[in-house]
């Protein structure tokens, strides 16, 4: 009988960069990471288990908990959490905007009444959504509101949130943060969601006057005011149902105060419809990261990187590379692009820094997107791009194309050709970025700028061109130009996967690794030239193709599996699936590296220093060529005038000028990694990245209860003798008289410790074959009840222990049951003991018979 042997799939590394801290506490810290997989920026919450009370690890295992459940818009998402020996990582979504409170703390003047409508309509529908499951946040503050930068707010720091066994339920021990505990709490009454609604009043309060709702100078004062004090009255600018609600929520008796649903009808939010679509728009890239970070393997292992990350332009003047010292780690580039006299960069915030090149001597016509024509020095952000994520920029001439996170396209600078996509008639320079209306409904995935001409790929694999259109370059079958942008019709069955435009041609890559081409062929530049063969005797002649007006495939590269290439002015490079480089067109300046200066008719492979190197990244200027290799190396060739090569060669033998080299020369003084470079004209700039250390962390387990609570520490005092509202934030230290906002108020209401749950006797344990650690987890799991649609009732993790009467109504299992539930188990373990022992057998007599085969063969 043939046995199947299951092959479990290997480890995927994942790599996260090192982009800063955002804020440390007494266990820990908050960092921000760049994603290599999507450029996406993640936050880890990086807790020291070490140095953590029991509290504090159990505040952070409530936090994995709920956050792992929990998916709303405006609730920070979870992703994952991994541990590294004693330290515990929680990767959650980047809310990019800081928080409401230092957008209160920035305000010189009060908020417009529609801004705080859209506020508190995202607060209220987190709240609303969390208490809907028993959940009460307990410090819901303005440092705990996080903001996105196109508006979103998203409510986090669940760390000592607490799930009622019922909604009706009363919590009683004291937390949260002085400015923000309701009167119940000040006096150590019980306490329910509607505490949450008081902490919710102070924070719109705080937003309509920006200032505390009730402050003081000592905690005592503070509890006082809050107990008995009414809070100042608001600026008669804001609407009488605006004021009406502040009081409504700031009632001092908890049953007076109004719960989420009755809030949310409210007439303020009359077209409730438009901002829940609104919400969900804008939330869409958020909603994209969850979906890919559940679908990961929890084979994942994470690869933390600390790394240089630098920009380098030269040319036009500049002879050897000069570092943009304005991207620093806060703004680490991820995409680079240069026209003929701009420069554009991408960085891992998503946005857009532009500036003009200081020797290009062009006018500026709103290329750089600053709302004038100044020529800006330094790189400078496109403020109309402004909390719009942007994933890529492509330059061309004189304009500028960017490629948001969701697909939509927007343009600036000249419109001449129609190039920005707007079909304006009255105003051909379009100074400040404009939404591409065309592809509202029509997500683009990739987009290409040519010198007079765009093409533009979509999610769909759809191909779009719009501009000048001569020499055909549009590849819509005629030369005619096209100010809006029109499908173009792919020949064959070809799916394609990446676009380029050049100069007066267009290429595009397909997913079979053919390459596709059409416009101007002078010289060759598109590669479509193929010599004829014939008699032996007869001279080998050339069949020259002037122009293509429609898309064809480029024949002679049909043999190479293509994966990228990159138009010059003149001549044009290509890179196939094993990293050769392969070069075509005019030769006047050695610029295809074979060594000459020769007119070549053909296709040509790249030799020299190159041969026995894998190529990553080739681009193409006027006259000239730029690759990186896999062994982090820079090399350029071709006309070296104004720069171009960024740096002196002394090359030997005979050459069209002195300024001329026509094999590869590494150009970089130290090794970097170039996982960018564009080239333009005379200019060139590229992304410089160099690590500096890495680390790779342990993959995540089953079990993060089994992790944060069996280290040495944590063994000492078993997990069910922590009082269950024993939770203090991260961080936290004693109130200071001044109560400052950022400490929590913690106060248990008993020192009596809950007692150990009972737990059914395990039995003989050399009768079974249960691993001690699996054991142990399952008398210790707990049951989850599944709510019905008659109650809200949500359980997640360990809750207080309750006795075996209630037990069957709470968990739907009695002791019984869960003995009933543990011998199931350990059968199906004895089952699979057997199936392995079985297995080992088989492989032993393969190996003697594998043994004997080969000493008689």
């Amino acid at each position: 009988m043939a046995t199947e042997v299951t092959e479990f799939a290997e480890p995927q590394e994942t790599s996260y960069i090192l982009i800063r801290v955002l804020g440390k506490g007494a266990f820990g810290e908050a960092v921000l990471y760049r994603k290599t997989e999507d450029n996406s920026l993640v936050v880890w919450k990086e807790i020291n288990l070490a140095n953590c009370g029991d509290k504090e690890r159990r505040d952070s295992q409530n936090e994995i908990d709920i956050l792992s459940f929990l998916d709303h818009a405006n609730i920070v998402s979870y992703y994952n959490h991994f541990i590294d020996g004693d330290t515990l990582f929680i990767e959650m979504e980047y809310a990019n905007d800081g928080t409401l409170y230092e957008k209160i703390y920035n305000q010189t003047s009060l908020f417009p009444e529609k801004t705080v409508i859209w506020y508190l309509f995202q607060m209220t529908s987190a709240l609303a959504y969390i208490h809907e499951y028993g959940i009460i946040h307990r410090d819901i503050k303005t440092l705990n509101i996080f903001l996105t930068k196109s508006g979103l707010l998203k409510l986090g720091d669940f760390g000592i949130s607490k799930i009622m066994q019922s909604q009706s339920g009363m919590a009683e021990t004291l937390v949260g943060t002085p400015y923000y505990m309701s009167p119940e709490l000040m006096q150590g009454h019980k306490y329910n969601q509607k505490s949450d609604i008081w902490a919710l009043g102070c924070v719109l309060y705080e937003m309509l006057t920006l200032r505390r709702t009730f402050e003081a100078s000592n905690a005592l004062k503070l509890a006082r005011d809050i107990v008995l004090n009414q809070q100042s009255d608001i600026n008669s600018m804001y609407s009488q149902e605006m004021q009406k609600l502040v009081t409504q929520l700031l009632q001092k008796e908890p049953a007076n105060r109004p719960v989420c649903e009755e809030i949310l009808k409210n007439s303020l939010f009359t077209k409730q419809g438009d901002l829940e679509k609104k919400v969900w728009e804008l939330n869409s890239v958020a909603r994209r990261a969850r979906l890919t970070a559940c679908s990961v393997s929890e084979t994942t292992v994470p690869v933390v990187k600390a790394q240089m990350c630098e920009v380098y332009v030269w040319g036009g003047g500049k002879i050897t590379p000069q570092k943009v010292e304005f991207f620093t780690k806060e703004k680490s580039p991820i995409q680079v692009e240069c026209g003929e006299s701009h420069f554009a960069v991408v960085t891992v915030e998503k946005e857009v820094f532009t500036w003009a090149n200081s020797q290009g001597g062009s006018s500026m016509v709103g290329q750089l997107g600053h709302g004038d024509t100044a020529g800006y020095k330094i790189p400078k952000l496109v403020e109309g791009l402004s909390g719009i994520p942007v994933k890529q920029v492509s330059c061309g001439t004189d304009f500028t194309i960017c490629v948001t996170d969701d697909g939509k396209l927007y343009g600036f600078g000249s419109d001449y050709y129609g190039c920005v996509g707007c079909d304006t008639s009255e105003e051909d320079d379009i100074l400040s970025p404009i939404p591409i209306n065309y592809f509202t409904s029509i997500p683009i995935e990739e987009i290409s700028c040519g010198d007079s001409h765009c093409v533009a790929l979509t999610k769909a694999g759809d191909v779009y061109t719009w501009g000048c259109g001569e020499f055909g370059r549009l590849g819509l079958g005629s030369e005619d130009d096209h100010t809006t942008p029109q499908k173009v019709a792919i020949p064959g069955k070809h799916f394609i996967k990446h676009v380029c435009a050049g100069s007066d041609g267009t290429f595009l890559i397909a997913t079979n690794g053919r390459l596709l081409a059409s416009g101007s062929n002078e010289n060759n530049k598109l590669g479509f030239n193929s010599p004829t063969s014939g008699l032996r005797k007869r001279k080998k002649k050339v069949f020259d193709i002037p122009c293509k007006y429609m898309f064809s495939t480029v024949k002679p590269l049909s043999r190479q599996h293509i994966i990228s290439v990159s138009p010059g002015t003149s001549h044009s490079a290509c890179i196939d699936i094993y990293g050769c480089l392969y070069t075509f067109g005019c030769n006047k300046y050695g610029q295809l590296g074979l060594g000459d200066y020769k007119k070549r008719s053909t296709l040509n492979r790249v030799g020299g220093v190159l041969v026995s190197k894998k190529v990553e990244k080739v681009s193409c200027g006027d006259g000239f060529t730029v690759a990186a290799t896999d062994d982090s190396q820079l090399y350029s060739w071709g006309n070296g005038e104004n720069g171009k090569l960024g740096a002196i060669f002394k090359e030997q033998g005979k050459k069209t000028s002195t300024k001329c080299t026509s094999l590869p020369r590494p150009i970089f003084g130290s090794l970097h990694v170039v996982p960018y470079l564009s080239s333009h004209h005379w200019n060139t700039i590229i992304i410089a990245e160099k690590v500096l250390n890495q680390k790779t962390l342990k993959p995540r387990v089953s079990s993060p209860k089994y992790n944060l609570l069996n280290s040495p520490k944590a063994a000492r005092v078993p997990f069910e003798t922590v009082p269950e509202d024993s939770a203090f934030v991260e961080g936290s230290q004693p109130i200071s008289p001044a109560c400052s906002e950022d400490l929590p108020f913690t106060s248990d209401s008993s020192n009596a410790t809950s007692p150990p749950n009972s737990r059914p006797s395990s039995g003989n344990k050399d009768e079974s074959s249960i691993p001690p650690w699996l054991e142990a987890e399952l008398q210790d799991a707990a049951f989850i009840r599944i709510p019905s649609k008659e109650s809200n009732l949500l359980e997640i993790g360990n809750l207080s222990p309750v006795s075996e009467k209630d037990e069957k109504e709470i968990y739907g299992r009695t002791t019984a049951d869960k003995d009933i539930l543990i011998a199931q188990l350990r059968a199906k373990v004895d089952k699979l003991t057997e199936e392995n022992k079985l297995l080992q057998e088989t492989t032993e007599k393969q190996e003697e018979l594998i043994k004997s085969l080969r000493l008689h063969p």
